[in-house]
């Protein structure tokens, strides 16, 4: 008796299902989901081609390997936003303020919209970008380079007095306000997300920037003393997070972490029972040098806005004093088993409820949701123009981009200078 299916499995008498034109597009965007979601190294080919609804060979048609679909993801999802950028208009003077200032809302306006429509997948670059090959991270760069420049190009025009640098920096943190959306899942009308997002935005392009020797007193700008390792298990704690901060979790393996050590493998099991033990250690010693951070700061009892002002203070000065530890503590995560990384989810979360509560009662008239795309947008600039000026330790640097991360809450910096 024939067979009631042909060799593919497809029912006798049925045509074959159409492949779609846009099938290249559907696996890009289900790729950029799971990396963005997951991390690259914990999704396969397979998981990709079943979200989008094809075969495994199917998919190697379009892409000859997951790091070949990972590296269009990012090129992707970065030309994009390019795509939708606003053109400046015909015939219009941009060297003149008033336009210049209406192109810059007008760019903020496209960006953000744009930035919304990928956000589930917008988050790609930030932590998985530093998986990337050199050229493709070259590549990848120069079209986020090509972003700042044409915000740039605005903004040295509001800012006349401002050289090229801090021009370069604050068009990064214009631009760090609107991609920091991808970072969380707060929910807002759209409209009301553009607005909220634009005018910190534009608080970032055109609030004023300490001078040399301005700003808060100079024991507020020190950089919190490092804390050396003093038994083995720290030192095995600190080798393990250089790691994990350089190449990625996936990347490192126990016999690495023991010889960055200067132990044997054996000697690393004495003080943790696997990586994935050394990774939940470090994320809880970032929780908990973040609680301390609060605690020293003062912020119990003071007034918000001051509370606020020291605590934002504090968050610069220990982000650039703990780089590596913060970095592990934000992009690996989602390397922790279930239960470990909804631990360290309610941590972060807490962490920036305390932020938002303070910025609900030093800004009564935003709501809670507006606060917390507000402290999110204070937070990215700070590790995105940490990140930018490669972590440079100067008090000049933090008073910069501590001025940014206020201006992006939208707060008035309170006062304590020295007497």
């Amino acid at each position: 008796m024939a067979s009631s299916t042909t060799a593919s499995g497809r029912p006798r008498g049925t045509q074959p299902a159409r492949r779609p034109r846009n099938r290249k597009a559907l696996i890009l965007a289900a790729a950029s989901r799971a990396f963005a979601e997951r991390g690259y190294h914990a999704v396969g080919m397979d998981d990709i081609a079943v979200a989008v609804g094809i075969s495994g060979p199917a998919l190697y048609r379009h892409f000859p390997s997951k790091y070949a679909l990972f590296a269009q993801c990012a090129r992707s999802m970065a030309q994009e936003l390019l795509d939708d950028w606003a053109p400046a208009p015909p015939g219009v003077d941009l060297t003149d303020p008033q336009a210049a200032r209406a192109h810059l809302d007008a760019i903020l306006d496209s960006v953000t919209r744009a930035t919304l429509r990928s956000r589930r997948t917008g988050g790609i670059y930030r932590w998985e970008g530093r998986y990337l090959e050199a050229d493709d991270r070259r590549e990848t760069g120069a079209l986020f380079a090509e972003m700042i420049a044409r915000v740039a190009s605005v903004v040295s025009v509001l800012r006349p007095e401002s050289g090229a640098a801090d021009v370069d920096l604050v068009s990064a943190g214009t631009l760090s306000v609107v991609a920091s959306v991808t970072a969380h899942r707060t929910s807002l009308p759209q409209r009301r997300t553009v607005t909220v997002i634009g005018d910190a935005a534009v608080r970032v392009a055109t609030g004023d920037l300490p001078r040399s020797g301005d700003g808060v007193a100079a024991a507020d700008l020190a950089r919190p003393p490092a804390t050396e390792p003093t038994t083995r298990r720290d030192q095995v704690l600190a080798a393990a997070v250089r790691l994990f901060h350089s190449v990625g979790f996936a990347e490192v393996t126990v016999e690495a972490i023991a010889t960055e050590a200067g132990l044997t493998p054996s000697g690393f099991y004495r003080h943790f029972s696997s990586k994935s033990d050394v990774l939940l250690a470090a994320c809880l010693l970032a929780s908990d040098h973040l609680d301390a951070t609060v605690t020293a700061a003062g912020v119990g009892g003071a007034p918000p806005e001051l509370a606020l002002e020291r605590l934002s203070r504090a968050y610069v000065a220990h982000s650039f004093a703990h780089q590596e530890l913060m970095s592990v503590y934000y992009a690996d995560v989602a390397s922790l088993p279930p239960a470990d990384q909804a631990r360290l989810l309610t941590l972060q979360r807490d962490h920036v409820g305390l932020w938002v509560s303070l910025l609900s009662a030093a800004r009564p008239e935003i709501d809670a949701r507006e606060a917390r795309f507000l402290v999110h947008a204070a937070l990215g600039v700070v590790t995105d123009l940490g990140r930018r000026t490669h972590w440079r330790d100067d008090a000049a640097t933090r008073a910069r981009i501590h001025a940014m991360a206020t201006a992006a809450l939208g707060t008035a910096a309170a006062s304590e200078r020295s007497p």
